[in-house]
């Protein structure tokens, strides 16, 4: 599997996506910590970032939500806007042990390029239109309450999902982390692109790039500490009378 552990731009490496800035943001799901006590309330973030880990604009509140899946069940969480800080927030109590996910789903919004610029409607209601597509997103991040457990493995079903093999737990500085991509519960082989917390302040830039086979499956390299994010995209040219194609995009993100 050809991988490259360098600085890999985004925008150069996908020119067959629709490389559009305002679509290119990461909806990442950002705890206030990653490890908590059980019974504690966890306040988060919801940030739409072009640098990893700093929000840019906040997500239409009313497209987003997030649920704390645990040993305990599945906790849908409100999220509010803060228009200060270009997030949306909540918090949730913690009550279970192990390894619980944080997930986050955008639902799809159209945005249509024409002649003029970028609109955020379909292309049956704009003129001069170029290309246009739904994009829509998913994100996961791990959190431990008390000791970690086998709760990273799980898979929520989400249409593109990013599934560590490896525990991430497990994983320090040096080592190679095994995920799983899934496309509709299918191993899916496509680009992966992953960076960690104060990698770079240029937008769209990543610590590392690889591929996942034809079983979905690809190693990253841990090259650092901190907070890290993988994120992988699915594009489908399935043309309506709204929209050109379908781009679904996943995050996970996790410590190491």
């Amino acid at each position: 599997m050809k991988r490259w552990n360098r600085m890999v731009s985004f925008f150069l490496m996908s020119g067959l996506l629709m490389a559009a800035p305002l679509c290119a943001h990461e909806f990442i799901i950002k705890p206030v910590k990653m490890t908590v006590n059980r019974g504690e309330t966890l306040p988060f973030s919801v940030l739409s970032a072009h640098v990893f880990m700093v929000s840019e604009e906040v997500e239409p509140v009313d497209t987003v939500s997030v649920t704390l899946v645990s040993e305990t069940g599945e906790t849908p969480v409100p999220v509010m806007a803060n228009d200060r800080l270009l997030t949306l927030d909540g918090s949730v109590p913690v009550m279970g042990e192990g390894t619980a996910i944080l997930s986050g789903h955008r639902k799809g919004i159209i945005w249509t390029q024409t002649t003029s610029g970028w609109k955020q409607a379909p292309k049956s209601a704009c003129t001069g239109v170029v290309t246009s597509g739904k994009y829509e997103k998913f994100c996961k991040t791990l959190i431990t309450s008390g000791h970690p457990d086998s709760g990273y493995a799980r898979v929520l079903g989400q249409a593109l999902e990013i599934v560590p093999v490896t525990d991430p737990a497990s994983v320090s500085v040096g080592d190679e982390m095994t995920v799983k991509i899934l496309y509709k519960g299918k191993p899916l082989a496509t680009e992966v692109f992953a960076t960690y917390d104060g990698f770079s302040r240029d937008p769209n830039t990543y610590a590392y790039y690889s591929k996942s086979d034809a079983k979905g499956m690809v190693r990253v390299k841990m090259s650092h500490d901190g907070t890290w994010m993988i994120r992988v995209e699915n594009k489908q040219s399935d043309k309506t009378a709204e929209y050109d194609a379908s781009v679904i995009r996943a995050v996970l993100v996790f410590r190491v």
